[in-house]
């Protein structure tokens, strides 16, 4: 009702249509109310039958009232439940009555109108009359009802909205809130409860906003948030809620909470657990400023890293630490690293017992280290060795793949040896690279040659690579990835697909180019794998293909799935799911071929069936 001068004059000129019908027992009566609210006040309009009005000068729980049951969730504190009850007066007797939770509200206005059978009934109540509001304007449930007394104390009927009591009655929803459900719930069919919800200060005003997940969609609704009127939704890299767990924090003592997710990304019998810190960005949508993988696990073994968040404000830290190994060790683990945005988890092998994060700048950065015993022997027998910290078995010094090949280890952080500080130094000076500058990705692995790691890594855009045992340790290989900016390379991972007991580079990155002048002249992202493989003493892409595809709110995320083949693996590329776009509304015509040297992007309408490329000796083609 912002904007609206509402007289409160019985009168109901100033309300929109949809009042909701009252039913008793299911059956629907003749009775229909409304409620609507702006910064200051609740409105109520009404429409009663009621021949007979009962009434006293005090008010009662057994009289004729109307009345809102409210529910307001628990922020810094427990949920709350209160009553809103207005008695309509008795023209040339008795003032109409408001009371909240059973006391009467001077501040606020009612007024009955009598008409053939019943009455009209409006009013307004200072939304202060209940401080819990004062910082809780979402994640409100509601009920209102119309109890019919035949006589003082005996009520004869009650009609109401719906049921339910407390966090069980339906969504009152802010405006906010409404849109989300117009945009997002009611078009996929999803339910209006959340499966998952918190409320949480994340753009800093006086009250809480609702972070809520609906399925795999994160939103994010309030009255201060985007003014009241706006709201966010967004896909996240999961297939459900139960998947993620829902908390917040502030970390850097501004006054904003950040959200905390703690999810599980994988299948049921094989997943990777991370935490995921977002903060809202300049343009109001939340970006990731930390991000750690606490667990692995597989039908083979688990690890789990314990973590904790200590300190208030400023003096935040996170800590993530050893913990828990079951069925693993140093010879039998072969899995990749998770890569991406996510920092690898701790291998009970490793040297490091701790690592603690603090906010820095923009984001929690690491500020301490602390280095223990590993408590797990390698092969070798000597904690942490060589061989412990690369995964290899004691009798080959190479993990064994199921295709009888010897697989290459998972990538790593290269020790001192293999570092190789003079031909990366080399490579800097022939591409005048800075001498004090890093690179972004930085592993070893077994990409080429006679079995000796390989350092991997990537310096803006080039992809590089050299090592002890490739090219004599003297020089090294490169080649540039197609992205216009460093930060567009996402991860950067190594995995034998090819079944060759080689690691060939996975990279996935995003493609930005502006959309013609029709599209708005907006950036579009392309979404794309890379797969790279040493072959002699060159780097050579021997697959790509397009992934996803956004244009501001609106994107195409596709699947891809490595199938063993009994030797390597194939690559199979599916169709996804749509956000925001439908197959009428989506602007881009649809690829039948390789664009761009990607392999097309599978839509998620029409006949697109799933696409296997296979290895031929050389790269991946469509089988």
């Amino acid at each position: 009702m912002t904007g609206k001068s509402v007289q409160i004059d019985g009168m109901l000129r100033e309300w929109p249509s949809g009042f909701a019908t009252l039913s008793v027992g299911g059956a629907k009566s003749q009775s229909s109310a409304l409620v609507g609210y702006d910064e200051q006040y609740f409105y109520f309009a009404a429409k009663i039958k009621d021949a007979h009005l009962v009434r006293t000068k005090s008010g009662s729980k057994g009289e004729d009232r109307l009345s809102l049951s409210l529910y307001v969730p628990a922020y810094h504190g427990m949920p709350s439940k209160h009553t809103i009850d207005i008695y309509p007066g008795l023209p040339g007797k008795l003032s109409a009555l408001v009371k909240v939770d059973g006391k009467a509200v001077a501040e606020a206005e009612a007024v009955e109108n009598p008409n053939d059978g019943g009455f009209f009934l409006e009013a307004k109540v200072p939304i202060n009359s209940i401080p819990a509001l004062n910082h809780v304007r979402v994640g409100l449930r509601g009920v209102l009802s119309y109890s019919d007394a035949s006589a003082v104390g005996q009520i004869k009927s009650v009609a109401k909205s719906g049921n339910g009591q407390g966090s069980d009655m339906p969504p009152l929803t802010m405006e906010a809130e409404t849109g989300l459900i117009q945009a997002l719930l009611e078009p996929k069919n999803m339910n209006l409860v959340p499966d998952k919800e918190m409320l949480a200060n994340v753009s800093g005003g006086a009250g809480a906003e609702r972070v809520a997940l609906y399925g795999h969609f994160l939103s994010i609704a309030g009255p201060e948030y985007k003014g009241g009127k706006q709201f966010y939704y967004n896909e996240l890299d999961v297939e459900s809620a139960k998947q993620v767990t829902l908390s917040s924090r502030d970390f850097n003592g501004d006054g904003k909470e950040e959200i905390i997710l703690q999810k599980r990304l994988g299948t049921a019998d094989k997943y990777r657990e991370v935490i995921q810190v977002l903060q809202m960005g300049p343009q109001d949508a939340p970006v990731q400023v930390f991000g750690h993988e606490i667990s692995i696990v597989t039908p083979d073994g688990q690890i789990e890293n314990k973590w904790a968040i200590h300190g208030k404000g400023k003096s935040t830290k996170v800590v993530i630490e050893q913990g828990m190994v079951k069925g693993f060790d140093a010879g039998n683990y072969n899995e990749p690293l998770i890569g991406g945005v996510y920092l690898s988890a701790l291998l009970p092998w490793q040297s490091v017992k701790s690592r603690t994060f603090a906010w820095q700048g923009a984001g929690l950065a690491q500020v301490d280290e602390a280095t223990w015993q590993p408590k797990m022997s390698g092969p070798s027998g000597r904690p942490g060795s060589a061989a412990a910290a690369t995964g290899k078995t004691a009798a080959t010094g190479k993990a064994a793949s199921s295709s009888g090949a010897e697989a290459p280890p998972p990538p790593r952080a290269p020790n001192a040896d293999e570092l190789l500080d003079r031909v990366y130094a080399l490579y800097k000076q022939d591409r005048g690279v800075k001498r004090n500058s890093k690179p972004s990705f930085d592993f070893v692995t077994d990409a080429v040659g006679d079995g000796q790691m390989e350092r991997v890594l990537v310096h803006d855009r080039d992809l590089l690579v050299f090592g002890k045992g490739f090219k004599q340790g003297l020089s090294y290989t490169y080649l540039t990835i197609g992205v216009k900016e460093a930060k567009d390379i996402l991860s950067v991972t190594a995995r034998d697909l090819v079944g060759d007991g080689k690691a060939e580079i996975i990279v996935h990155a995003v493609l930005n180019a502006q959309a013609s002048e029709s599209l708005g002249g907006d950036i579009v992202g392309r979404q794309a794998l890379f797969v790279y493989k040493v072959q002699g003493e060159t780097l050579k892409r021997i697959f790509a293909a397009e992934t996803g595809r956004s244009l501001k709110k609106d994107r195409i995320l596709g699947k891809v799935k490595f199938v063993p083949n009994g030797r390597g693996v194939d690559i199979e590329l599916h169709p996804g799911r749509a956000l925001g776009w439908t197959e009428k509304t989506y602007p881009f015509p649809v690829d039948q071929h390789p664009a761009g040297g990607l392999e097309p992007l599978l839509l998620p309408w029409g006949s697109a069936s799933p696409r296997r490329y296979v290895w031929n000796g050389s790269e991946y083609v469509q089988r």
